[in-house]
């Protein structure tokens, strides 16, 4: 069986995935101008709604020249909790993740060991800033659901509507854990202009802007009376480029859950500083 570090399974919480790009069609009439106001109320409109959202994903992570397939199951109760587990070679869990607004739990079945904390220990891993919110909007291709929406920009792009904002901030309320900051990214969002469906996502810090994730979203699928993203590709620009790219199988809306989460007792505890 192949091994996979722990970097590795850190990144796989910023899922979004797929096989190569987002396909471009050709269109002979020009887009139609529209202001953010109109952009934003349509993208809002046609998100994805749900209470509960699973999935079953197959897998590539390419870093340094290399490709490791896996599979994962993710399931999500909104603005609640993100659980993936992994599984690699014959279908054995290899390790299992369960995310709420303020904490982090990691059990790496490989190495018997476990991680509970905060998101600071998962940002150190990729080098690059995340949260709750930022991960579920990734997962799901939604926008995020706590930050403002000062200051944006409204624009055509090729053959798609694009909305971004250069000081998108994240609203204070919502910022549950104690050492947490009010977030400020620079954002891009790329929509269909017949769907108005997120296809392509940037997510920018402000404090350095050589930190990027690019997500973009193709082959949509009719799930529920709803439009969803079975396709899914995520690059990472930070410490070094990661790409994740995965087919979603077997998506499912509002079906009842589960997030198990057992820590054996003999597994050890993951010491950072």
């Amino acid at each position: 069986m192949k091994r996979i570090s722990t970097y590795h399974f850190f990144i796989l919480i910023l899922f979004l995935l797929a096989s190569c790009s987002v396909q471009k069609k050709a269109y002979k009439a020009p887009l139609k101008e529209e202001g953010e106001e109109f952009l934003l109320s349509k993208m809002q409109e046609n998100e994805s709604k749900f209470e509960t959202f699973s999935a079953k994903a197959l897998v590539d992570i390419i870093s340094d020249g290399k490709t490791t397939p896996i599979k994962v199951n993710i399931r999500i109760r909104k603005d609640s909790a993100i659980w993936v587990s992994i599984s690699a070679g014959i279908g054995l869990e290899v390790a299992r993740i369960l995310l709420t607004y303020d904490s982090v739990l990691y059990l790496n079945r490989l190495e018997k060991s476990y991680f509970i904390g905060s998101y600071k220990f998962v940002n150190q891993m990729i080098n690059a800033e995340v949260n709750y919110d930022i991960v579920q909007s990734l997962l799901t291709g939604n926008d995020f659901e706590w930050y403002d929406y000062h200051d944006l920009k409204a624009s055509i792009s090729g053959d798609q509507y694009q909305l971004e904002s250069a000081h998108r901030r994240q609203l204070k309320k919502y910022l549950r854990s104690p050492d947490c900051n009010s977030q400020v990214i620079y954002q891009s969002m790329w929509l269909n202009h017949e769907s108005f469906k997120i296809e392509q996502i940037k997510i920018k810090e402000i404090k350095n802007e050589n930190k990027k994730i690019v997500a973009e979203y193709s082959d949509f699928v009719n799930e529920s009376g709803q439009k969803i993203p079975s396709q899914y590709n995520i690059t990472i620009s930070a410490q070094k480029e990661v790409m994740i790219d995965a087919s979603l199988i077997k998506i499912s809306l509002d079906k009842k859950l589960t997030f198990p989460f057992k820590i054996p007792s003999k597994y050890k505890e993951i010491q950072i500083q």
